[in-house]
């Protein structure tokens, strides 16, 4: 019976004692631990020191159906003897920041050749059924998807200076993005 209480008091002493492990930085590449005694439970230690993790943090901008809107292209229909109008395929957008989608357009050759003092060139970006302005894009942080279409207007064109077909290449429109706040970014 004395040697189960001595042994019970031995091991509780060495339960309650926790030995003190050393750590030294020897240089900025050598990192050493020294200990004589171990906890007896084995409990994990903290080494002391932090490694750093690094992330590229960007913006991201995803048109997902890129190929299906340039194969497809904007077809003007005419509207009346002097407007024609028409709407690209929806645009499908996905992004991690509030956005302005603005577009432009650059006329071909033969576009120029249409083109007279009295001709007008419209383009914007509208929503998914192409009735009302809508240049803001919000951020889209998940598997949604913003909705664009791209309008165009020619009004007073010089017909009568182009060969009649179908098809005919007249202009491209070019879409330009920007942050829709002001901010100041560096890249580093």
């Amino acid at each position: 019976m004395l040697k189960k209480t001595l042994f019970g008091l031995f091991a509780l002493f060495v339960f309650v004692s926790m030995p003190a492990l050393a750590t030294e930085q020897e240089s900025d590449d050598i990192f050493r631990l020294k200990a004589h005694e171990w906890p007896v439970d084995f409990k994990p230690i903290e080494l002391g020191f932090k490694i750093p993790v690094y992330m590229d943090v960007g913006l991201y901008f995803e048109i997902n159906n890129k190929k299906d809107v340039v194969n497809e292209g904007i077809v003007l229909k005419q509207q009346s003897i002097q407007i024609y109008a028409g709407c690209s395929k929806v645009i499908n957008i996905q992004t991690n920041f509030d956005m302005m989608l603005g577009a432009r357009i650059e006329r071909t050759a033969m576009g120029n050749a249409l083109h007279g003092s009295n001709t007008t060139w419209t383009v914007e970006i509208r929503d998914d059924k192409c009735e009302v302005k809508k240049e803001q894009v919000c951020k889209t942080l998940s598997n949604v998807v913003e909705k664009r279409k791209i309008w165009v207007k020619l009004e007073k064109p010089k017909i009568y200076e182009l060969d009649f077909g179908k098809n005919k290449h007249i202009a491209n429109v070019i879409l330009t993005v920007k942050p829709n706040w002001e901010a100041v970014w560096v890249d580093p």
